[in-house]
């Protein structure tokens, strides 16, 4: 069962980190967020591997799409047809490292409560 709540912070969590490290390290800031982000959201979800890695990915997919929404309003359509397959490799760069970052947050919790 998927745990919106958690998914919800993970994807604030995201935005908020990728702000903040976007200033520092520049787009790989986006990245690294995401991977931190699925690293928490995996703690929360207090599940098995498998549900934290779903957790993380799904904050990849939302995260991800909505990327490409907002590059869509700032740099209209003529950026998505140039932009497309990178788009779409990105989308899947984020569902994975979603997945990775849930679950090391699923073996970090498992770890923390034994």
């Amino acid at each position: 069962m998927i745990n919106w709540k958690a998914v919800i912070v993970g994807l604030i969590l995201t935005i908020i980190f990728a702000l903040v490290l976007n200033q520092f390290i520049g787009e790989f800031g986006s990245y690294i967020s995401i991977i931190i982000a699925g690293i928490i959201v995996g703690y929360l979800v207090n599940g098995n591997l498998t549900n934290g890695a779903i957790h993380g990915a799904l904050i990849g997919i939302i995260g991800g799409i909505l990327a490409i929404l907002i590059i869509i309003l700032v740099g209209g359509f003529l950026i998505l047809k140039v932009e497309i397959f990178a788009l779409l490799v990105r989308i899947v760069a984020d569902i994975v490292l979603g997945a990775v970052g849930g679950a090391l947050g699923t073996l970090i919790a498992g770890r923390m409560r034994k």
